[in-house]
């Protein structure tokens, strides 16, 4: 390339530079406020203590062992040990959480951030979820009973009906499902169906099985319960917040860029459990001793 080429080239960079600066400077704004909606909406979700809950080391094989047979539970030790190793490996509670902030983000982009008011309303209900979550299982029940002998009022119930937290409940009971049908094979010694595919074709297969859904009657029912206990925890912690704090929270909540920060909130969430779940059940398939 000739001097005044490379010249030219320069000079209209340099030309550009204020005007980058500028856009640079316009956009820092809308990023800010589309971070601080997805801060709040992880907040008012409890994401992060969701997916520490569920997926932190130790949880994934605790989870998945509630969804087996006793005398499946009695003979898959082995099994589980080895799912524990795996999903250590596989499960990134750091960067899955932040993944899904950036996701909710970008479909935040244009809206406003959360004021004062909403930021110390997602503040009590925080440390609500936090306090209940460190109670014991009867003083659990006892904290539900309570707010639920509360008349339901029309704000609440709109409130809860935007909340994600059972669509989160059903990608939780989902993964478990799975994995836990992996370890009923290997421990009843069926490895070899899954050992012998290639990772592609266990991908598809892990593929078809997340988009079928939980069908089966047991598992349907039990996903049923599951989410109707979520549904009623939620409404518990709502009831517990004043009215002042339920009603800023539904404002926000209504506003026009809420539908799709939910909806990229349950999309990110299902896309990080699942493509996390899929490295684990690889790895503790091809650790898995072939017969």
């Amino acid at each position: 390339m000739c001097f005044h080429s490379v010249r030219r080239r320069s000079v209209l960079l340099l030309s550009a530079l204020p005007w980058l600066f500028g856009a640079a400077v316009l956009l820092a704004p809308a990023q800010a406020r589309a971070q601080g909606r997805a801060e709040a909406l992880m907040l008012f979700e409890g994401v992060q203590a969701r997916y520490q809950a569920a997926y932190a080391p130790g949880a994934v094989s605790r989870d998945a062992h509630q969804l087996l047979e006793p005398p499946d539970q009695a003979i898959a030790g082995k099994a589980f040990a080895a799912l524990d190793r795996a999903a250590a490996r596989a499960f990134d509670v750091a960067a899955s959480v932040e993944a899904i902030r950036q996701e909710v983000a970008v479909a935040g982009q244009g809206g406003a951030a959360p004021g004062p008011q909403v930021q110390a309303a997602l503040a009590r209900l925080a440390k609500l979820r936090a306090d209940h979550a460190a109670m014991d299982e009867a003083a659990k029940a006892a904290f539900i009973q309570r707010q639920h002998a509360k008349p339901a009022d029309a704000v609440r119930t709109e409130l809860l009906e935007r909340m994600a937290v059972v669509e989160l409940r059903e990608v939780d009971f989902s993964s478990q499902l799975l994995l836990g049908a992996v370890v009923k094979q290997l421990a009843r010694g069926n490895a070899g169906q899954y050992t012998a595919l290639p990772d592609a074709t266990l991908d598809m297969a892990l593929d078809t099985l997340w988009s079928r859904g939980v069908t089966s009657p047991r598992p349907r029912n039990l996903l049923i319960v599951a989410q109707a206990f979520e549904r009623q925890l939620a409404q518990a912690l709502l009831a517990a917040l004043s009215d002042a704090d339920a009603a800023a929270l539904l404002a926000w909540r209504s506003d026009a860029q809420a539908g799709a920060e939910r909806e990229a909130l349950v999309g990110a969430y299902r896309a990080e459990v699942k493509a996390s779940g899929a490295v684990a059940i690889r790895t503790l398939l091809r650790g898995w001793p072939r017969s």
